[in-house]
């Protein structure tokens, strides 16, 4: 029986729900970036991380520059995210040919993970809003109230319609 497994860090719980509902959606399992186990078991990994200002959260991109030692490589990999405003124009890109930070930000966990790793990248890739916490015991700012339901049902989604890759 084929199996996947979903992998995130989180900072204030909003990425780890969304990455439990892709779990759910893909009936697979889940674990937090200090918990990875084995890859070698799984024939799908869905990775995910928050992101801030345009650039993947640091325990995000350290956890992802690892994989290659839990047997990541050979692997079917979709990717995800949580952004406080992942539909913006990222102020890095050519202004003549802007880009949306959800396009910088798959481009550089691609880059990310296919590093140390011979990784089948799946076009299929899911983001979605995040409250934004600069400080993690302080208010949020700006995409406040997500992920609501809505998101969280999309995100379940996301996970069914991955169940075709195993």
């Amino acid at each position: 029986m084929k199996k996947a497994v979903v992998l995130y860090n989180s900072r204030t719980g909003n990425t780890e729900k969304v990455a439990k509902k892709i779990a759910e959606g893909l009936e697979a399992d889940c674990f937090n970036h200090n918990n990875i186990p084995n890859l070698q078991n799984y024939d799908l990994v869905v990775v995910g991380s928050w992101v801030l200002a345009g650039h993947i959260s640091f325990s995000g991109w350290r956890y992802m520059k690892k994989l290659y030692k839990k047997k990541i490589s050979g692997k079917k990999v979709a990717l995800f995210f949580t952004s406080g405003a992942p539909e913006d124009i990222d102020p890095t890109s050519d202004k003549e040919h802007p880009l949306q930070i959800k396009n910088v930000m798959f481009s550089r966990m691609e880059k990310l993970l296919r590093k140390k790793n011979n990784v089948n990248i799946l076009e299929n890739r899911f983001y979605t809003l995040g409250e934004v916490r600069i400080n993690k015991n302080k208010p949020p700012k700006g995409a406040l109230g997500h992920p609501n339901s809505e998101d969280l049902d999309r995100a379940k989604k996301f996970g069914e319609s991955l169940r075709q890759y195993l």
